[in-house]
């Protein structure tokens, strides 16, 4: 199947998560013009190409799953763009050093996954805190930044943003807080299952239903 990210036409298939909402909100608030980036969690390659289409100077992209990884390859082929894209599990083969980081690995409760199917089944998931793997990409990140480098994470209510909170300021003190946030309405499959979501994950107003997407900011002020 062929899919399009704000312009950018991008193969896919039932294999591998696709962009979302997400995707887009990284795309249009991270700062990538001129600098360069690691896209964490590359998927089948939205980002990295969106960056490197529109002005990044370099980007490198990994995934854990090999399946995004090859599409990623082909779709930085098909839209004729020079990205380095490898497998790694988080920083595991990351080699540089980068300006910016952008992470946008999995950041849902595991129960939210099993809900609505956002996943698909080999793609790897959280845990039932929703914040296992960001938790990684934080206190792995300042290995991979330049003296004011800049890391940017995405979360949301169905993290345990508690936990993700501590881990930013364990590894970047005070240089740290939230870069962008936004409520999102709940699909068809949430409101059906509402009754077994925890209330402390969503936002209920006039009889409506949103979870919020939290884009996180941290800054590496060490060299």
């Amino acid at each position: 199947m062929k899919i399009d990210f704000l312009g950018i036409e991008l193969i896919a298939n039932e294999e591998v998560f696709r962009p979302t909402l997400i995707s887009q909100y990284c795309a249009e608030n991270v700062p990538f013009a001129d600098k360069d980036v690691l896209d964490l969690g590359c998927g089948i390659g939205p980002l990295a190409i969106y960056f490197k289409k529109n002005g990044a100077n370099s980007v490198h992209g990994c995934d854990v799953y090999e399946k995004h990884v090859e599409l990623a390859k082909k779709n930085a082929k098909k839209n004729n763009v020079e990205i380095n894209i490898f497998l790694s599990n988080l920083y595991e083969k990351v080699e540089n050093n980068f300006d910016v980081i952008c992470c946008d690995v999995s950041g849902v409760q595991s129960n939210i996954s099993e809900i609505t199917g956002w996943f698909p089944s080999n793609v790897p998931k959280a845990d039932s805190s929703g914040a296992n793997l960001i938790l990684k990409a934080i206190s792995g990140s300042k290995k991979h930044l330049r003296r004011n480098g800049e890391l940017y994470v995405c979360a949301t209510s169905f993290s345990d943003l508690h936990l993700i909170e501590r881990e930013l300021s364990k590894n970047f003190e005070n240089h740290w807080g939230t870069f962008f946030k936004t409520k999102i309405p709940f699909s068809k499959r949430l409101l059906k299952n509402v009754k077994s979501i925890e209330k402390k994950t969503y936002i209920k107003e006039n009889d409506k239903y949103f979870w919020e997407f939290i884009l996180f900011k941290a800054k590496n002020t060490i060299s």
